[in-house]
């Protein structure tokens, strides 16, 4: 198992592949190398024979040409110098010195070779000239034959010598061609086969380490897209198989169903039993879902206790209805947890398409509206039906406007200076979100906020939340304010595993350091699943996101929490605050968390200052930060800039209508 796990890592490595891209790379050099190299060789060879074949021809004309004199002046003296054969010798003066001159300018021979033929032509041709003017003139030419036959012959012999030395150099240099060609292509013998060889392993290298990336890949996108625990698809999953669903009905006409699934007591089991308790029986729900499914039914778990089913090619709600009810008789079906028979219960909430909805937003908020009337009824299975809004209108039409308010940007964040107590100076904000209605006008989140948290609107709430204050935090920076926001994160988030990577790439886009952004959360937030959720927390702690707990001192509150999920920071819970000064338990309720909180080192924070009073009191009490109407209102984002130009002194508090 060793040695094959050495070789698999050695496959993955990211050196090997440079290696073996290198090693392709010098191989393919390696076979141009002797491609060009033969390729010179061949046509130097070819340029020299060129060469060579023009000068010997050259020569070889000359020696021609000299011969011809020699044979027009023996004709001249033997007929004794008449007009014909004095015309016909005279033409062949100086024919040579046109080749003559070629040599030269093309250095086709050496230039003592050149000078001795051009030394002896000029002798011979000057014996020519005198023999014919000798004639011409009647005087005695006896001897001059025989001078012109002994200047002729190192003529003809210089002419010769060249042409011999010429071939003899072209043969030499055509000896050593061929010992360059016997040399690359032996080289070529041993190099091809080391050359295939390296390519061989390179490409099985290559193809080992693309084939390892592939796989890496698509471990990645099954992590992406697939819960850890079940080995379900996620939340991501599903929004995809839910779009994918809604599209090909668009096209196709063709209705399918969703199903969302709560089960009933898993905290009871998790808190009992133990969390691997409540991991196996999340497992086993899992696999029972995924038995009781047909194979093209798609079955996630969103987070926590909570799965879905879109169940394609659905016809009738009374097939939905049925395929929900053998879904929940199987699940109620008794595990095995840690030695106890454990009977469990699930709600169901079933919508249709396209009669509760026309897109997959409308269709997920009309099954979890189905959902939690099952869970209120006890009924198991319930399908939506809009009776289950109460009979209320203007319920209804405000949710709808909502989903519409969030996909058309109509959500708003404000933003609540916090300051330090010590000093006045502003130390952060809080971000708050508002609804700029185009009817109705700026509503505060009370009026939409729980609404979305019962259809599940909070989730794209919160993301296009974190996305306005993220990019605000930048552009504080960017003018020179580096200023920590906190934003509110509700229960749900906790109970989704790739909550902390959507914080992640959402700070990485907009290019803001991790510790300027804090997640608020209340105490009841964890009380679902307590692990999952400080599993959650400290993963966003590891990556240097801080961690707030809003509303301290209210709800579930346990001094475990501190333990387990360690915060960086405490806010008091402003009913405490705003009573401090009349009743002398908030006030002691009060100091025990600044205490509290100084003792652990963790931050300290009041809400709810709303006169000068308890500005004083707080400071007195040693409490760190403080916010509320008594330093500022919530302010749009330009007028919290002012703010921040003015130094945000408590003196300067800008009041937002």
């Amino acid at each position: 198992m060793a040695p094959r796990g050495w070789w698999r890592r050695l496959m993955a490595s990211r050196a090997v592949a440079r290696s073996a891209i290198a090693g392709t790379a010098v191989g393919i050099t390696i076979l141009a190398g002797s491609a060009v190299f033969a390729s010179t060789v061949t046509a130097d060879a070819t340029r020299e024979v060129r060469r060579t074949q023009e000068t010997t021809k050259v020569l070889n004309d000359i020696s021609v040409r000299i011969n011809a004199q020699d044979a027009a002046l023996h004709e001249y003296l033997a007929t004794g110098g008449t007009h014909y054969r004095s015309e016909q010798l005279a033409a062949t003066l100086d024919s040579a010195r046109a080749d003559l001159d070629w040599l030269q300018r093309n250095r086709a021979v050496g230039q003592v070779e050149l000078d001795a033929i051009r030394g002896a032509y000029a002798n011979y041709s000057r014996i020519v000239v005198e023999i014919m003017s000798r004639t011409e003139r009647g005087s005695n030419v006896q001897g001059y034959g025989e001078l012109a036959e002994l200047t002729f012959a190192p003529l003809r012999d210089e002419v010769l010598e060249n042409v011999h030395s010429n071939q003899q150099e072209l043969a030499d240099y055509l000896r050593g061609v061929d010992r360059r060609t016997i040399l690359v292509r032996t080289l070529a013998e041993l190099m091809i086969p080391v050359v295939v060889l390296l390519f061989a392993v390179c490409a099985f290298v290559l193809i080992g380490y693309q084939r390892r990336a592939e796989r890496q890949a698509e471990r990645r996108l099954h992590e992406a897209t697939h819960d850890p625990l079940t080995g379900l698809g996620n939340r991501t999953m599903f929004q995809d198989r839910l779009a994918a669903a809604v599209h090909e009905g668009e096209r196709t006409g063709e209705p399918f169903s969703l199903l969302l699934i709560d089960l009933d007591r898993f905290k009871e089991v998790n808190d009992t039993l133990g969390h691997q308790a409540g991991d196996k029986l999340l497992c086993e729900v899992a696999q029972r879902l995924t038995r009781t499914c047909r194979a093209g039914d798609s079955v996630v778990r969103l987070g926590g206790d909570e799965f879905a089913v879109v169940l394609p090619a659905t016809a009738e709600p009374e097939a939905a209805l049925e395929a929900g009810h053998r879904l929940l008789e199987t699940l109620r079906q008794p595990i095995e947890l840690s030695g106890l028979m454990v009977d469990i219960d699930a709600s169901i909430g079933v919508s249709m398409y396209p009669a509760d909805g026309a897109d997959a937003s409308e269709l997920l908020q009309h099954a979890d509206v189905a959902m939690y009337a099952a869970k209120r009824r006890r009924d198991g299975v319930v399908g939506y039906d809009v009776s289950l809004d109460g009979g209320d209108t203007n319920r209804l039409t405000l949710l709808s406007e909502l989903r519409q308010g969030v996909e058309r940007g109509e959500l708003v964040v404000y933003y609540q200076p916090k300051v330090e107590l010590a000093t006045g100076a502003t130390c952060g904000a809080e971000a708050l979100v508002r609804w700029q209605h185009p009817e109705r006008g700026l509503l505060a989140p009370g009026v939409f906020v729980p609404l979305a948290e019962e259809s599940g609107l909070i989730d794209l709430i919160t993301a296009d939340v974190l996305e306005q204050a993220l990019a605000q935090i930048a552009e504080w920076e960017r003018s020179g304010h580096e200023l920590p926001v906190s934003v509110n994160i509700p229960a749900r988030s906790l109970a989704d595993d790739t909550f902390p990577l959507m914080i992640v790439d959402a700070l990485a886009r907009h290019g803001v350091r991790p510790g300027l952004l804090t997640l608020e959360i209340t105490e009841s937030a964890v009380i679902g699943d307590t692990q999952r959720a400080g599993e959650v927390l400290q993963e966003l702690r590891a990556y240097g996101v801080k961690i707030s707990i809003d509303d301290f001192g209210t709800g579930y509150s346990s001094i475990a929490h501190l333990r387990d999920m360690p915060p960086h920071e405490l806010k008091i819970d402003r009913s405490f605050v705003m009573r401090m000064s009349e009743n002398s338990r908030d006030e002691t309720i009060v100091r025990a968390v600044v205490d509290l909180g100084k003792n652990l080192h963790l931050r300290v924070v009041a809400e709810g200052v709303e006169d000068e009073s308890a500005m004083r009191a707080l400071r007195d009490l040693g409490c760190h930060e403080a916010q509320g109407y008594h330093i500022s209102r919530p302010l749009p984002a330009a007028d919290l800039t002012v703010w921040l130009d003015r130094a945000g002194s408590p003196d300067l508090a800008i009041t937002a209508v």
